[in-house]
């Protein structure tokens, strides 16, 4: 026993000289803010639901900088887009799919100051769509105001997928569609294509209490120019109906981007309408 003791007591001694020698540690680059600019790419090409053109390799200025190992992908298009930190000036963004990571997709070039941006990429032959993400987000009482705030992008095309719809109207549904409980249409922004709206406070409804500070199943719908809802083929054999946006959750204190992007088809199966979020904070 007392020679087990021993070993063990060696043993110890071993591994604490061990963990005060041999330091753990982790690879870093430092980042000069005033060389450096954050961007996350928002992947909204118009196209109907396909993995063909999933993204499985991303590099900016000839660096790889994210890869996945399928072509579903589990980066692009598939989870919300995250930042890499890219030189000010001019960036060249390209895009590879396949499994082999090697198919040239998109290649093309904006351009970044200091700052946090998101880079919209809605086609394939066009420079991305930048916008600078808002430094500064409104003020709001913490204990009063239930307030969200939406920034509106509008991207959506139309059935050719390369002519842009138009301008639209974001609005909020409320209601249940019935006599006792009529729908109520709150305006949130109007945009014309490649252009983005202030972040807009929109007042979340508290729900049973103690309430989250979440509101769920939450609803949107979208007007054209000339006031009307925009349409869609619900299902290969159904007819063209009101489109809406619907089961989103918002929070309270939070900022969003809505992205609309995809476009509007002849049928059910050439369109692809998407009104899509990324969380700013």
């Amino acid at each position: 026993m007392k020679t087990i003791l021993a070993l063990v007591s060696i043993l110890m001694v071993f591994l604490l000289a061990s963990c005060k020698t041999n330091v753990i540690t982790f690879g870093s680059t430092d980042i000069d803010p005033a060389q450096s600019a954050e961007v996350r790419l928002v992947y909204d090409l118009p196209l109907v639901s396909s993995t063909a053109l999933n993204i499985t390799r991303l590099k900016y200025n000839d660096v790889m900088v994210s890869e996945v190992s399928t072509t579903l992908g589990s980066i692009f298009p598939n989870s919300a887009a995250k930042y890499h930190v890219v030189p000010q000036g001019t960036v060249k963004v390209s895009t590879f799919t396949g499994t082999t990571k090697d198919v040239a997709q998109y290649s093309n070039s904006f351009t970044v100051a200091s700052g946090k941006y998101s880079v919209f990429v809605h086609s394939l032959t066009d420079a991305p769509y930048v916008l600078k993400d808002v430094d500064i987000f409104p003020s709001s009482d913490a204990w009063l105001d239930t307030v969200a705030n939406i920034q509106f992008v509008n991207l959506l095309y139309k059935t050719d997928g390369v002519t842009p719809y138009g301008k639209l109207t974001l609005k909020g549904r409320r209601g249940a569609g019935t006599t006792a409980s009529p729908y109520v249409y709150i305006n949130i922004a109007t945009c014309d294509f490649k252009t983005a709206s202030a972040l807009v406070p929109y007042k979340l409804v508290k729900g049973s209490p103690p309430w989250s500070g979440t509101e769920t199943g939450m609803v949107f719908v979208v007007y054209d120019d000339a006031g009307n809802l925009l349409k869609y083929y619900p299902t290969s054999t159904g007819a063209l109906t009101d489109w809406t946006a619907t089961a989103f959750s918002l929070g309270k204190g939070r900022n969003y981007i809505f992205h609309m992007n995809g476009k509007v088809g002849t049928n059910y199966a050439t369109q692809a309408i998407r009104l899509s979020t990324v969380a700013l904070n």
